[in-house]
């Protein structure tokens, strides 16, 4: 089995988890290679603290790091000193190095008010638009407009990933263990010379028998989003031509010590990405990094997952340039609320509880660089942007409009409250 079989096989694991949408009309056939934009959507699990990233206060109450704020360009930042263990420093990036790189294309959206301390909440609305259960996500609405057919058109790891059936999302947040489901003849999927459980003709055999055992059960069932379901996985199963451009990375991103162990992750998610832009086959991802939810040790632990996050933007934009598609990139980085207004105790170990005013990052094709839209006041309220208080709604109208599916039949059966206010004109 080649390794172009590891992410068939993962498209046919998405199909029968998730393959039968209510509107299962559309037909999995051969689709013609996507070629962007690519969206590439980033989840700071557990909310991050704008203070200390992009909507710098001056030091008191709000901040106890730092004395003035810096700038990159247009773009205000919070300059922090990394005092963080030297043996993690060459992997992260501060918010200097990282303004000073990114300003000119960094779009900085502060004072989004998403009116929720709640984790779930708060996630749903940073990336659907809505705080309501089963509302899909922005990811899953663009890879089922621009290319529903590409068996990883949406490809999650963590976040909020709901679909409602109009798209099957595929899951890769332990690629150990898909490698293993992947390959199961081979021992060692991680070893190109490892050897196989069972000779190549008897597994052969055994795919002949399981897709015979399908087409049977498809004859004999009556219910159509049963076989829909049955459809979607047969076509995932057999569509080897669709994938036969995609590269897996030789080697994944490796770090050393266990603090790094998910920025790690990160990377590797980005990699494998890359790998289904590259070859046309995924419109929109999930990437995902916790540790943010820092209700203790505030000024420690928040400050090495933001240096974390980071780095590993910067790794994909780095890697995305290797292979020449940096410039087909919208990528979009938000998280479930913001720490504060204050610190929750005295000494140096207190924590940061929830905030629902927090901010958002985007860079990409068709948005503003160089630029900060809206802010907060001495007590971390929103100040309102051309009259009207920002919400995740008001951004995902904005991303609708960019990603040119707001006009779309699928798009329209999920409304969103209010107007699109230009946030990217």
């Amino acid at each position: 089995m080649n390794r172009r079989k590891f992410f068939k096989k993962l498209a046919g694991l998405a199909g029968l988890s998730l393959a039968a949408p209510f509107a299962a009309s559309r037909v999995l056939a051969a689709s013609e290679p996507y070629s962007g934009p690519y969206f590439v959507l980033i989840n700071a699990a557990g909310g991050y603290d704008p203070v200390y990233l992009c909507d710098p206060k001056p030091m008191g109450p709000l901040n106890r790091l730092y004395g003035a704020e810096a700038s990159a360009g247009a773009i205000k930042y919070a300059p922090i000193p990394l005092g963080l263990d030297p043996a993690v420093l060459p992997y992260l990036r501060s918010n200097q190095q990282f303004f000073e790189k990114y300003s000119s294309r960094l779009l900085v959206i502060n004072g989004v008010d998403t009116s929720t301390n709640n984790h779930d909440t708060g996630t749903r609305a940073a990336w659907s638009g809505r705080t309501e259960d089963g509302f899909p996500s922005f990811g899953a609405l663009a890879a089922a407009i621009r290319s529903p057919g590409n068996p990883l058109a949406y490809i999650s790891s963590g976040g909020y990933d709901v679909t409602d059936g109009v798209v099957p999302v595929t899951r890769m947040d332990d690629l150990g263990a898909l490698r293993r489901a992947a390959f199961p003849d081979i021992l060692s999927p991680d070893n190109p010379e490892s050897g196989r459980f069972l000779p190549a003709k008897a597994m052969d055999r055994i795919r002949q028998a399981r897709d015979q055992r399908l087409t049977a059960l498809q004859a004999d069932q009556r219910l159509p989003r049963a076989r829909a379901a049955m459809n979607e996985l047969f076509l995932a199963r057999q569509d080897d031509d669709a994938l036969a451009n995609l590269v897996i990375p030789g080697e994944l991103v490796t770090l050393p010590g266990y603090q790094l162990n998910d920025l790690q992750s990160m990377m590797q998610q980005s990699q494998l990405a890359l790998a289904a832009f590259q070859a046309g086959l995924a419109v929109a991802v999930n990437l995902n990094l916790g540790g943010f939810d820092t209700h203790a040790n505030h000024d420690t632990d928040q400050v090495l997952q933001i240096a974390k996050l980071l780095a590993g933007v910067d790794f994909l934009i780095d890697e995305a340039t290797k292979i020449g598609i940096d410039g087909q990139l919208i990528i979009v980085i938000a998280s479930d609320f913001a720490r504060g207004p204050g610190y929750n105790g005295l000494d140096p170990y207190s924590g940061k509880d929830h905030w629902p005013v927090t901010s958002a990052m985007l860079m990409g094709p068709g948005i503003p660089g160089n630029r900060v839209i809206g802010g907060t006041d001495a007590t971390q309220l929103a100040i309102p942007h051309n009259g009207a208080t920002i919400t995740p709604h008001h951004l995902h109208h904005a991303l609708r409009g960019l990603a040119g599916i707001a006009a779309h039949e699928i798009t329209k059966r999920y409304p969103l409250p209010g107007a699109d206010i230009g946030l990217l004109a």
